[in-house]
């Protein structure tokens, strides 16, 4: 669902006049109007007619700000918009102590715009892209030191051959009982380790506060913190899964503070949830007063609807898919398409 991001226009413009914005949005002909609290008039997003293009897609980037060391680009490869977040850290994986030192620019996968999406969306992929950049980093700079010797490794890398894996599932052996104090000892995230300040038992969960130690540059929500880590499990698998999921939490709590279009910061917790769905019903429930905008309504939707169904696919997949299609009765909204 779309963050309602409402665009001015003059009191005295007709919506039918109106022209397209810097967004590539441009408010149907005979759209309904709403007057916000604080007495100005606007036209709801979704009565906005969107023509995605790339500059303008550039133009909604360039009024994101996010945390130092990120930047955000917008591309075009053939008719197909994305977005693409780039990030400055180290090597992960440094070959030599030199390498370890230097800064280098490292990219996400890339995010696609369709040619009809919103400009709230667009914010919304792009706090989404920035997440994920960044649970790739924390899964990456947790490591653990195995075989009770020196060797460290990374066991929530995303690099692991998954193939290789899932026919080979005996050689992952099952998890020993867990020792928090001994499994800390071979722990480390970016530099940083943990300790022990306080546990308790909830029902049937055991609730560590993990105290960190060391500072992390691309990390700066951990400095001087602590870390709370809820296992369901006594066991080494489930603690330090727990760990990286409380690692990431804790990163997209940045990333929501960070964020921000225009200078306001719509995914900050500071926002009243109240007030945001008070906002939110003004803004989605807005009555029709001029016939002739119904169809125009009614022609966009189609369009901005129909097109994201897929072709059916061949093979299993396909199987699968028409399967699952064939097993509900009258099935509603864009059917997949036969090729």
């Amino acid at each position: 669902m779309s963050v309602p991001i409402l665009h001015l226009i003059s009191k005295q413009l007709d919506a039918k006049h109106a022209r397209q914005n810097e967004f590539g949005e441009t408010p149907l002909e005979f759209a309904p109007t709403i007057r916000l609290s604080n007495g100005e008039e606007a036209v709801p997003q979704q009565y906005l007619d969107i023509d995605r293009k790339l500059d303008n897609l550039s133009n909604v980037l360039a009024h994101i700000s996010v945390p130092q060391g990120y930047q955000l680009f917008a591309g075009q490869e053939g008719s197909c918009l994305y977005l693409i977040v780039g990030v400055i850290g180290k090597e992960n994986y440094p070959a030599s102590a030199e390498i370890a030192q230097m800064d280098k620019m490292v990219y996400g996968r890339r995010w696609l715009i369709e040619p009809t999406t919103p400009t709230s969306e667009i914010v919304q992929t792009s706090l989404l892209a920035i997440k994920k950049v960044r649970e790739h980093e924390v899964r990456e700079l947790l490591t653990v030191r195995i075989d009770q010797g020196s060797r460290v490794t990374t066991p929530f890398n995303c690099h692991l051959d998954l193939p290789l894996m899932a026919g080979n599932k005996s050689t992952l052996g099952k998890a020993p009982a867990l020792d928090v104090d001994e499994q800390l000892k071979g722990l480390a995230f970016a530099g940083c380790t943990f300790e022990i300040h306080d546990q308790a038992v909830l029902g049937d969960k055991i609730i560590y506060e993990l105290g960190v130690i060391g500072t992390s540059s691309h990390f700066p929500e951990l400095e001087n913190g602590s870390i709370t880590v809820a296992c369901e499990h006594p066991s080494r698998a489930d603690f330090v899964h727990q760990l990286v999921l409380s690692l990431i939490a804790r990163s997209d709590r940045y990333i929501d503070e960070s964020v921000a279009f225009k200078g306001f910061k719509r995914f900050s917790h500071s926002i009243d949830p109240i007030e945001l769905a008070r906002f939110s019903f003004q803004t989605r429930n807005v009555k029709v007063t001029d016939s002739r905008f119904d169809k125009g309504f009614e022609n966009m939707s189609y369009k901005v609807d129909a097109s994201k169904a897929p072709l059916f696919n061949d093979g299993e997949l396909g199987r699968q898919q028409r399967e699952l299609v064939a097993s509900f009765d009258n099935l509603g909204g864009y059917l997949p398409l036969e090729k």
